[in-house]
């Protein structure tokens, strides 16, 4: 059986709980006043939430409406912007059907713009689709390929359709380094990529084997091009100089735009043509198996005698070129030499190709080659130990050693073209040998903004201020 509490004693309980909280309110009146303070705003914000706070919904992302003053006293008529990227599988009229535009009208849209050369979406076009007070469609824009706005207006009944550039920036460049890896890894770590890095080695194909010749301690140098569209990277542009020092010795170039066919060609400070008649190698190689040597050891027959050309080791299916401009004389199996080729460059010289897997349908006896035409494939045919090309040159029926011999250039600036060689020599001399003289790394020198094939404004060249390029 419980006891009862006296009333007494429910009274004096009650007087020290009292007693407890105004002790606590006492020593902690910085916590209590911050739970009230929380209570109250934590109020007003669901009050102004219930009263004005906008829906939320599943469908096309928000867009931002533009609102402008029609008179005093209400809103006006606004604008909205709603913005896609497209995506894999994306087709016009699946992305304006989605924002509620009818398939009619978005079939008559893609007509208006498919004879300004509009084919199809490709994923990362940007679309921009405009309406007035989240009514219809009132426009519709599409950034394709970073190069062209395609936009269709509605005005009442009327569509117009119209096809501009995309606003483009070029930037003007100038990289310089010295070789610690290797070449790539060098300018990557500079925020320069491998497809300027592939047009740098190309300029100097005809000097410098850049699977072999590099060493640690050579120097680079590239003044080049790089474009963005609507801001945004699309790729390098020409390579305007570039000079490259490879144990001691300089090898330089210079970019001139020839006024006939407005090609680009490059040409050393003497005014000779880089492009010599024949490539420096036929192929892209790992390593060089076995040189030029009058006493070889055969790997396979165990006989010493002469191997009159050069073994690049390369994986089976490596693309083999034709070195220069020439006529086939051989084409098919010849021994120990396995698939065979043979080339003659005019009068005196005739070039090798040998061990090949394969060659090219074209390539037969009297067929016509261009220098960089692929005309068959690295193999082990024939005598071989492994894939590898025998290359082979003579002169005059003469066997030569491919790697020292001198072989001539193709020509020297013309004469409508000497006074922008000189001028292209005088400005990028400074640049590389006075305004960034001892400084390593990736500059911006000019840039320069316009729509592409207008002509270029310049925003700012030539002054003393430098940026430094963040890698990328």
């Amino acid at each position: 059986m419980s006891a009862i509490m006296p009333p007494w004693r429910h009274d004096r309980r009650r007087a020290g709980m009292d007693r407890n909280l105004k002790k606590d309110r006492k020593n902690h009146p910085l916590v209590f006043r911050s739970f009230l303070l929380f209570c109250w705003c934590a109020g007003q914000w669901l009050f102004c939430d219930a009263l004005g706070g906008d829906a939320k919904s599943d469908g096309p992302p928000a867009s931002r409406p533009v609102v402008g003053a029609r008179g005093a006293g209400y809103l006006a008529d606004y604008q909205q912007a709603v913005s896609y990227v497209v995506k894999r599988g994306d087709t016009f009229l699946g992305i304006l059907s989605r924002y509620g535009v009818q398939t009619d009208l978005a079939i008559d849209c893609f007509r208006r713009l498919n004879p300004l050369g509009l084919a199809a979406l490709i994923p990362g076009d940007s679309l921009v689709l405009t309406r007035i007070n989240n009514g219809p469609m009132i426009a519709v824009s599409l950034l394709h390929k970073l190069e062209t706005w395609y936009t269709v207006s509605l005005d009442g009944q009327e569509i117009k359709a119209e096809k501009k550039p995309a606003f483009a920036t070029l930037e003007r460049c100038v990289v310089r380094g010295v070789l610690n890896s290797s070449l790539s890894e060098d300018m990557n770590k500079m925020g320069v990529d491998d497809a300027c890095v592939s047009k740098f080695a190309d300029i100097f194909c005809w000097d410098v084997n850049f699977f072999i010749d590099p060493q640690k301690g050579d120097s680079f140098e590239i003044i080049f091009e790089k474009k963005f569209a609507e801001g945004r990277f699309v790729g390098y542009g020409d390579i305007l100089a570039a000079r490259y020092v490879n144990r001691g010795r300089a090898f330089n170039a210079l970019g001139v735009v020839d006024a006939k066919d407005l090609r680009r060609r490059y040409y050393d400070l003497d005014g000779k043509s880089l492009q010599k008649q024949f490539l420096k190698a036929p192929l892209k190689f790992s390593h060089i198996s076995s040189r030029f040597s009058l006493h070889r050891l055969h790997p396979v027959l165990g006989i010493v005698r002469p191997h009159l050309g050069v073994d690049y080791a390369a994986p089976a299916g490596t693309p083999v070129y034709a070195s220069a401009d020439g006529v086939v004389t051989f084409s098919g199996f010849y021994g120990g030499f396995g698939n065979h080729v043979r080339i003659r460059h005019g009068s005196n010289y005739e070039t090798y190709y040998g061990h090949l897997r394969g060659i090219a349908r074209n390539v037969r006896v009297g067929s016509r080659v261009s220098q960089g035409d692929v005309i068959g494939t690295v193999g082990a045919t024939g005598i071989a130990t492994g894939p590898h090309l025998d290359y082979r040159m003579t002169i005059a029926g003469r066997f030569v050693n491919p790697l020292t011999v001198e072989l001539p250039r193709e020509s020297v600036v013309s004469v409508g073209n000497i006074a922008q060689f000189l001028e292209s020599k005088r400005q990028w001399r400074a640049i590389f040998d006075l305004r960034f003289k001892g400084r390593t790394g990736c500059f911006v020198f000019d840039v320069s903004g316009g729509a592409p094939g207008s002509t270029a404004k310049t925003l700012s060249a030539g002054g003393p201020h430098v940026g430094q390029l963040p890698a990328s």
